[in-house]
């Protein structure tokens, strides 16, 4: 058997070093690295949007994407106006009959009789205001986060053909059809995910109104807010508006409970396959666990985008194959 030949190759050992280099850049510039994906995620969202608006208006790319940018924020500055300062005055009392109710659990209530919500957030505020370094730094990130959001929906194009233009020739279109299904999956799901929160919202806040249930707004936003995370984000939504219904009466908790479980049938069975029109086409096993890795991850935003991230694989794996499959056939 006759011994190999090892030859030393500077390049593959540079290619390494440069790997190496590049990783660990990234992980120091993780938070960076966070806010450009959120922004992407952003992005894909909003440029079929303003697309759309380009098509039927004619207008300037800058105008309409300055447009659907003001469309969305708008909302958001008049709920800031209207229903915060609601829900902030109302949410010392709320924390309370959620502190007695809990108190009252048969099980479990005596371990919570000497801890109270109100007590403790008031005791950490001077923690909260102690990092408002930290506060501010959130507060860039999300500025940063938006104009990065705003400039990639601008130069969508320059930007994909700058990606695309690192690869070659021949594979250019291949990538470009695998980056519109990811933009695709992507954007219908956080297009959807926001309708569908909203109308949780409304339905809730209706419902909680009907039923008399004090505190309807803080509730209803609350449930809308966490239905935003995948698979366990309408249980935990409706936590607080059963403590408080069933400190009213157990009847009127039942009647939340009904509500609660009657909406989740109707969102899963009619409002999910409507909105988002099997964008999403993971088995229920898969979608669990791609949410329990992205929220050991990143949190809650990692939780949030786990199922995007999952239904695109399929897209790379299919365009990975094909294209071992067509590398083959021209060797």
């Amino acid at each position: 058997m006759e011994p190999r030949d090892h030859t030393f190759s500077w390049e593959a050992l540079s290619r390494i070093v440069l790997m190496g280099i590049g990783l660990l850049l990234v992980w120091k510039a993780l938070g960076a690295v966070v806010d450009i994906v959120i922004a992407l995620v952003l992005a894909a969202s909003l440029q079929p949007l303003v697309n759309s608006l380009h098509t039927k208006t004619k207008l300037p790319a800058l105008l309409c994407t300055l447009i659907i940018f003001l469309l969305l924020i708008i909302p958001f500055v008049i709920i800031g106006f209207t229903v915060v300062p609601n829900f902030i005055s109302q949410l010392p009392q709320l924390l309370s009959r959620i502190d007695s109710t809990v108190s009252q659990l048969p099980v479990i209530g005596h371990l919570f009789n000497n801890f109270s919500l109100v007590s403790y957030i008031q005791s950490h505020s001077g923690d909260i205001l102690a990092s408002s370094g930290n506060i501010i730094l959130t507060i860039f990130s999300v500025i940063a986060t938006l104009i990065l959001t705003f400039y990639f929906v601008y130069d969508y194009e320059r930007l994909l053909n700058l990606f695309l233009s690192v690869f070659p020739y021949r594979e250019k279109t291949k990538l470009k059809g695998l980056v519109k299904e990811v933009e695709k999956v992507t954007g219908q799901y956080i297009r959807g995910n926001v309708i569908i929160s909203c109308i949780t919202t409304f339905v809730i806040f209706t419902g909680l109104l009907i039923l008399k249930v004090p505190f309807a707004l803080p509730l209803a936003l609350f449930a809308g807010i966490m239905d935003l995370l995948p698979l366990v984000g309408s249980a935990l939504g409706a936590i607080p508006a059963l403590l408080v219904a069933f400190n009213i009466s157990p009847l009127l908790g039942f009647l939340v409970l009904i509500l609660h479980l009657a909406y989740q049938q109707v969102e899963n069975a009619i409002i999910c396959p409507a909105i988002y029109n099997k964008a999403l086409n993971l088995y229920p096993a898969l979608g669990f666990l791609a949410v329990l890795v992205g929220a050991s991850l990143f949190g809650m935003l990692g939780a949030f985008l786990a199922l995007p991230v999952a239904a695109s694989i399929p897209a790379v794996v299919s365009y990975h194959e094909n294209y071992k499959q067509r590398h083959q056939a021209s060797d």
